[in-house]
């Protein structure tokens, strides 16, 4: 605490904080005078990451809609971005939902306030959003969030328009959108950092041909979403489209192509923070399942994991080993654990199983019911007891289970995976 306050005062003296003394805290100072008459609150938006300057703002309107973290009095909420956003479409969207002023004006307040809550630790009344307990908080609430981001009528026909145009699919026409994580974002953001714990979140993108070729023949345009992707993702069908390495990838369609498909499949990357906000049926190929977000549309599948001996780990092995809850390669390298990436045919199953049950309302058998069952029935034992899930427990109850779970994986694993 010491250090950390010492750091601070020493960040006073440099231009930035020359301007934060001379300008910053006498507003700042003037701010807390008047607050008990009228409240300003002063909140940074990191737009340099698009899944954060999607999701705390998205908070903050779902808070202020069903008045959680109102102020007592009269209240002005102010925001401003922390560098040039990463997708200007989200950029105006929020601009037509929330105050947003320039960075220069508001940022030395802000930084003025941060220091002298330091002293009087009262840092959450002057903040917009109401701090989460934990990772997940009141992302849940968000599909039922009706005053949130959303497109104009005339960026809807824009967007119906450019599909078009640009690749051919027609206003009757489905499409799906395929985000897979890799390395190469994070380069270009930040060039001389090194990201390489986060590796074994990445999948190689080929896995996932096989599946968009199976989606065509069902009729579906397949688009593979990001802005920046290590390998192309090119196919002889014209409607499997690379468009993270097309000409005509834009800021604008990033988000029109997420909110407006049939539905999306992630590796869990920041785009499909949008998700939540439009209700979109996904599916979800996590880390680890512990970060896999559970919603009624949405279809959760996993990667298997082996052991130094390449033995297969079991749900209640990753839970014992500390491992469900974890990121990073250095954690389940320690644990001497190997995830290894979803087979092409695991994937093109996980596709098929979408379009049947969840988009076109197919029953499952009861077979196939009873093991859904049995699976979330372990994990949410499991995951009732685990150290790491103890806020949010506190603060939502016990786990209930929304999704459904990759059922050919269960068919096919459930000797091991289950016991």
């Amino acid at each position: 605490m010491i250090k950390h306050l010492f750091n601070e005062l020493r960040s006073l003296f440099t231009i930035k904080g020359i301007f934060i003394i001379f300008y910053g805290l006498p507003l700042a100072i003037f701010i807390r005078i008047i607050s008990k008459i009228f409240l300003i609150r002063i909140m940074k938006i990191n737009s340099e990451r698009i899944g954060e300057l999607i999701i705390n703002p998205a908070i903050y309107l779902y808070q202020k809609e069903n008045n959680i973290n109102k102020a007592s009095k009269y209240c002005l909420d102010i925001f401003f971005f922390k560098t040039d956003p990463i997708n200007t479409q989200i950029c105006k969207m929020l601009k037509r939902e929330i105050n947003i002023y320039p960075n220069y004006l508001i940022e030395p307040i802000y930084e003025a306030q941060k220091k002298i809550s330091y002293l009087i630790k009262n840092q959450e009344k002057y903040s917009p959003l109401k701090k989460r307990r934990f990772k997940f908080h009141y992302i849940d609430k968000l599909p039922y969030s009706k005053k949130n981001i959303n497109f104009l009528l005339d960026e809807k026909d824009k967007g119906k328009k450019e599909l078009f145009e640009k690749f051919g699919v027609g206003e009757n026409d489905k499409f799906v959108c395929f985000l897979v994580r890799d390395q190469e974002f994070l380069k270009k953001l930040y060039p001389g950092s090194d990201f390489s714990s986060h590796e074994y979140r990445n999948i190689n993108i080929s896995n996932f041909i096989e599946a968009a070729k199976a989606l065509s023949k069902r009729g579906y345009y397949v688009f593979r979403m990001g802005k920046f992707q290590e390998k192309s993702f090119n196919t002889e069908d014209p409607k499997i489209i690379d468009y993270a390495n097309s000409e005509f990838r834009s800021d604008f369609l990033d988000i029109y192509l997420s909110a407006h498909c049939k539905f999306f499949l992630t590796t869990m990357s920041g785009l499909d923070n949008l998700l939540p906000i439009f209700n979109i049926p996904t599916i979800v190929i996590p880390l680890n399942l512990a970060i896999a977000r559970q919603y009624k549309n949405y279809l959760i599948s996993t990667k298997v994991f082996v052991d130094e001996h390449n033995e297969k780990v079991s749900l209640k092995e990753l839970f014992e080993k500390d491992l469900i809850f974890r990121q990073k390669k250095e954690d389940f390298d320690k644990a001497k654990i190997k995830p290894l990436d979803p087979t092409s045919s695991q994937i093109h199953k996980l596709v098929i199983e979408m379009d049947d049950h969840i988009i076109n309302g197919k029953k499952y058998n009861q077979e196939e019911e009873e093991l859904n069952q049995k699976f979330w029935n372990i994990y949410c034992s499991l995951y009732n007891k685990d150290k790491n899930a103890k806020d949010e427990i506190s603060v939502n109850g016990k786990l209930k289970i929304y999704s459904r779970f990759d059922i050919s994986f269960l068919k096919e694993n459930h000797d091991w995976f289950l016991n």
